[in-house]
This record gives C-alpha cells, structure tokens and sequence, in this order.
C-alpha cells in the first residue's frame, strides 16, 4: 500500500492545506480514510485516547526516556537510542514540552548519558539518579 503515512504530529491545518491536496490522497481510498482519520485525531483532543492506534503511536529514536512534571511542563530525560541492556546507546538529551504553547523546547543535557535511571521531582528542582551509560553502572545525581 502506498499510503502508508502517520499524521497525528501534523497540525490539522497542515492535513488540509499540504496533504489532502495530494493525488494520491484524492485517489486512493485508504489514504483517504487515513486522512480521515488523522483530521479526526486533530480536531477532537479530548477523545484522542478512545482512538489510539499504532498509526498514533508515539515515535522516537529514544524509546526509554524518563519523564517528571514539575510545574506544568513536562520533562523528557535521556533514554536509549539503541536496544542494548549494557547502556550502549545511552543518550544524554533533554527536553522541556510547555502545553500551553504546545511546543517542545530541547534544554541543557545531562552531564551524563543515562538509561534505567529514576528521573523525580523534589522542591522544585528535577534530579536525574543511578542509572547506566558505556562505562557501567551510575551511582551519581544530576539536577
């Protein structure tokens, strides 16, 4: 099948004015179910979770990163970019998603690659703790 395309990143603006336009969205009928779909998923956040599929699956090179809230913004820590247990692939970046822009802000990184850590919150500060990364095992703490 041709139309095989995930849409739920994009804004339903960007559905309507760059990819309905498309040929073969006119043509085919699963693309256009697809696009249906998508537009759907866009226009109705508060029932996004009744239409959860793996074409709304969260994608990412990092598929192990911590998460913390604090303050209304969401955290998102290190992770993995790579399956390996030995903390081959470890990653060190950070980001911060303020929902009220709806945008994703990349902030400092870690001074440490970590994966299999514990990322809390405690007086208003986010502490990244243990984990593992090339060289081993982590017995460290990072604000």
């Amino acid at each position: 099948v041709l139309c095989h395309i995930r849409f739920p990143l994009m804004k339903s603006s960007e559905l309507v004015d760059s990819v309905q336009t498309l040929d073969i969205m006119v043509e085919d009928v699963l693309c256009r179910q697809y696009l249906l779909e998508a537009f759907n998923y866009q226009i109705l956040p508060f029932r996004q979770h009744e239409m959860q599929s793996p074409r709304t699956a969260i994608r990412s090179d990092a598929p192990h990163s911590c998460v913390a809230v604090l303050d209304n913004f969401v955290y998102v820590v290190g992770g993995q970019q790579l399956q390996y247990r030995s903390g081959e692939g470890a990653v060190d970046v950070s980001y911060r998603y303020d929902p009220h822009l709806n945008r994703w802000l990349r902030i400092q990184a870690m001074q440490e690659s970590r994966i299999q850590f514990q990322l809390n919150v405690l007086r208003g500060m986010v502490y990244a703790t243990g984990g593992r990364n090339r060289s081993g095992s982590l017995a460290s703490v990072e604000r």
